[in-house]
C-alpha cells in the first residue's frame, strides 16, 4: 500500500493515539497501524478504528482528566 500524501511505502507498525474529549484526554498506546516509512503518516484499518472507539467510550464514563490505555484486541 502507498501513502495517500507522499506515495511512500506503508509498513505495519504500532503508534500512540490521543483522543481529546474536552473534559479528559485518552491516550491509547501500542495501536497497530500502517505507517509511511517516508513521511510518517499513519493509517488505521476499520477494525482498529472500531476497537479504539470502544476503548474511548469505555473510558469516557469513568474519566476525570487523563487515561493511558494499552491497545488490546481483548478490551472489547
Amino acid at each position: 500500500m502507498n501513502c495517500f500524501f507522499c506515495k511512500g511505502n506503508m509498513e505495519e507498525d504500532h503508534t500512540t493515539h490521543v483522543s481529546d474529549l474536552g473534559h479528559c484526554v485518552v491516550i491509547i498506546k501500542n495501536v497497530p497501524c500502517l505507517k509511511c516509512e517516508q513521511c510518517g503518516e499513519v493509517s488505521y484499518t476499520g477494525a482498529v478504528i472500531r476497537q479504539m472507539e470502544v476503548i474511548v467510550e469505555a473510558t469516557r464514563t469513568v474519566m476525570t482528566e487523563i487515561a493511558v490505555v494499552n491497545y488490546s484486541n481483548d478490551v472489547a
